[in-house]
């Protein structure tokens, strides 16, 4: 991931305002974790939500306080390993 982060695409241009926007995908892709070599492995969870609002800020607020709210259902989450194997984990049946 770092080295994507260092790519001149990726780099904001001095003075330049920064566009957070990205094309629209043709498909979400979400890449797994790398390999990692310790007790534990990695791995990526995936939390998806559909919310209401008037711009990409407020929709991540809105989902931020959904996930932190006691009170929310809880969720479906995909899990990736490190060789990309999806694992759909429903915590609202336990």
């Amino acid at each position: 991931m770092k080295e994507r982060c260092k790519s001149p695409r990726h780099r904001k241009a001095a003075g330049q305002p920064q566009d957070r926007r990205l094309s629209p995908p043709q498909g979400l892709t979400i890449e797994p974790p790398p390999k990692e070599s310790g007790f534990e492995r990695l791995y990526r969870v995936v939390y998806v939500m559909d919310i209401s609002a008037m711009d990409p800020q407020q929709a991540a607020e809105h989902a931020y306080e959904i996930m932190r709210d006691p009170e929310s259902m809880r969720p479906i989450l995909d899990v990736l390993d490190s060789t990309g194997r999806r694992t759909r984990v429903d915590l609202s049946e336990e």
